[in-house]
């Protein structure tokens, strides 16, 4: 068996050349997802690292890339509770990448796994790796292995990503599944708002209209969080470019499903996701609160789920956040999970007894917040 060689990536210049083998990587393995493309995470590390250190592991069966840890060093945070460095997963915090993940080249998991956890216990920092799929194998495997290391472990949920499996429908056969009333409501609705207005569903496909089209969909879902509690999913200049960026990228790679709902060929709602390898993600919309009566939100997901189908997905993702609205169209969920890996020394259960007394606090926190707060949506809900 080829020896495994491990190297530790930690400059940029060495990730940007790591393009074509990631994404090689990424195909042959079982997480191939958006939030895990070179694209997405250099994009982020580009535009979100927020004094993050570079800490990506490499793993190689001679000149074959079999793995990665995609990470990056926090520094200490004492204004969080969090006097320590961690380690954390590329593409986190409030961007909303979903179903993070370490890659492994399939049938590689078992050795590639046993370096990756050895190379991790060995540098003895704290692993905070938010969103990763309860139910992910290697994400599994990977913490068994740190425990079996002496590591202690511990997972809490954060959050549910509601999805539609869309492999056995039409949308004729999706719209009129189980409980018909959705259906006859969606209808309804449609028929309204076609009497009322000159109604079209326009897609940038162009990266001449991308950027403004880009901005319009922002104003339209600032203007849906107004007196709601407010959103912070377009809140910095980080996240802003970080967006501007990637939408160029994911419509040079045919993955930018940005649509804009007119009225009289006025903007009044958007949905803002991608197209991958079968999968609609929906990451953002927005709409004017003046049409509420229309019920433009829930329209612009019916009609984003029937442009889906008509491109032949075989699922429609609504991704992290549990809202009522999101469970009148998605027949599943998913589970996501923060997994923390505390190495076995003093350091490690010092950290463990911080981290719990943070959480307490947070939980106080909360507990006293005003209902409006604490149930605000996550920033790309």
């Amino acid at each position: 068996m080829t020896h495994l060689t491990t190297q530790w990536i930690t400059r940029s210049e060495d990730f940007h050349s790591l393009k074509a083998e990631w994404n090689e990587l990424l195909v042959n393995s079982c997480c191939n997802t958006l939030f895990l493309t070179w694209e997405w995470q250099y994009t982020w590390w580009q535009n979100l690292a927020e004094g993050r250190s570079l800490f990506i592991l490499a793993v190689r069966a001679g000149e074959q890339l079999i793995a990665l840890a995609p990470m990056t060093l926090r520094p200490a945070d004492y204004s969080r509770m969090v006097p320590f460095r961690v380690l954390e997963m590329l593409g986190a915090g409030s961007v909303g990448s979903d179903y993070l993940s370490i890659i492994v080249r399939n049938g590689d998991e078992a050795r590639a796994l046993t370096d990756i956890s050895a190379q991790l216990i060995a540098r003895k920092f704290v692993l905070e790796m938010h969103n990763t799929e309860r139910g992910s194998s290697i994400m599994t495997a990977l913490a068994q292995r740190m425990q079996d290391g002496g590591c202690r472990t511990t997972y809490h949920a954060q959050n549910f990503s509601p999805y539609i499996d869309l492999s056995s429908y039409t949308w004729s056969s999706y719209i009129e599944r189980g409980d018909t009333s959705n259906g006859a409501r969606y209808r309804k609705r449609i028929r309204k708002l076609n009497r009322t207005f000159s109604v079209s569903m326009e897609r940038t496909t162009t990266e001449q209209n991308r950027s403004s089209d880009l901005e319009t969909m922002i104003d339209l879902h600032l203007k849906r969080w107004d007196g709601r509690g407010g959103t912070n999913a377009f809140a910095t200049r980080g996240l802003r470019n970080f967006h501007e960026a990637f939408s160029n990228i994911a419509l040079q790679n045919n993955w930018l499903r940005l649509f804009l709902l007119r009225l009289d060929g006025v903007p009044a709602a958007a949905v803002y996701g991608f197209y991958y390898l079968g999968v609609f993600y929906y990451y953002q919309a927005g709409f004017d609160p003046q049409f509420n009566q229309y019920s433009l939100g829930n329209l612009a997901i019916g009609l984003t789920i029937e442009q889906a189908l008509a491109e032949g997905a075989r699922e429609y993702d609504l991704l992290h956040g549990d809202e009522d609205y999101k469970y009148v169209w998605a027949n599943n969920e998913r589970e996501l999970v923060c997994r923390t890996i505390y190495p076995p020394n003093v350091q490690g259960y010092l950290c463990a007894q911080m981290m719990k007394f943070r959480k307490s606090v947070k939980t106080l926190i909360q507990s006293k917040a005003p209902v409006s707060e604490r149930e605000r949506p996550h920033p790309a809900s």
